[in-house]
């Protein structure tokens, strides 16, 4: 009899200690979303990043808009983590969905980390993706993951992907959850079937920035 018990008790003492180890885990923030939320504390540092962004932005689309031959735009880590913290909630929150909230990036060689909080009924946390973005053939932007987390515990995120690329659909995008690599991938087909959209041809990330380049569409006589 003692035996069982002593045999029960060191069982529950395990699970408790594996179940304080998974919460453990679950709770932990990632190094990179930590730093990119202590950078640029100064709202006026903020400020001026984001409007660098918005800058950006608006010189791409009105490349793009008067059929430049060739155009092509550089972000920084910081301008578009200064829009995340700025403008997001503020100017599109619909943009959002429900839970999400302080959204970061990193840069890498050829990986973007991004992460946010997220916040459910039962869980409060860090979920943070890795992944490779890159172009394939007839301009078709693909987004390999590497992991998506937790805290620290890996999580899947296919009922995730699945509502997303629902979504992007309604909105007349079409985007394919496959493989690429032997890594799980989102694809993302750029010119929507309309002939008439600009071809993106180039596609960078290096650590703190991210570069993108493109030409417009020319018309066959």
């Amino acid at each position: 009899m003692k035996r069982s018990l002593l045999f029960l008790f060191l069982l529950l003492l395990l699970l408790g200690g594996v179940a304080g180890g998974l919460y453990w885990s679950s709770s932990q923030v990632p190094d990179f979303y930590q730093i990119a939320l202590q950078e640029q504390s100064q709202p006026e540092v903020r400020q001026q990043k984001a409007k660098q962004f918005v800058q950006h932005s608006m010189q791409l689309v009105n490349d793009v808009r008067n059929k430049e031959p060739r155009w092509s735009q550089e972000f920084s880590e910081q301008q578009v983590n200064a829009w995340l913290a700025e403008e997001l909630h503020q100017n599109y929150n619909e943009w959002v969905p429900e839970g999400i909230s302080d959204p970061r990036v990193k840069f890498d060689k050829n990986q973007v980390d991004l992460g946010f909080h997220l916040t459910l009924k039962q869980w409060s946390g860090i979920i943070s993706l890795k992944f490779k973005p890159w172009l394939m053939d007839n301009n078709q932007l693909v987004l390999e993951l590497d992991h998506a987390r937790a805290g620290l515990l890996p999580i899947p995120i296919d009922d995730a992907i699945s509502d997303l690329i629902h979504e992007a659909r309604s909105e007349g995008w079409y985007i394919e959850w496959g493989q690429a690599n032997g890594n799980d991938a989102l694809i993302v087909h750029l010119d929507r079937g309309k002939s008439e959209l600009p071809d993106l041809t180039a596609l960078a990330v290096e650590p703190g920035v991210f570069r993108l380049a493109g030409k417009a569409e020319v018309k066959k006589q």
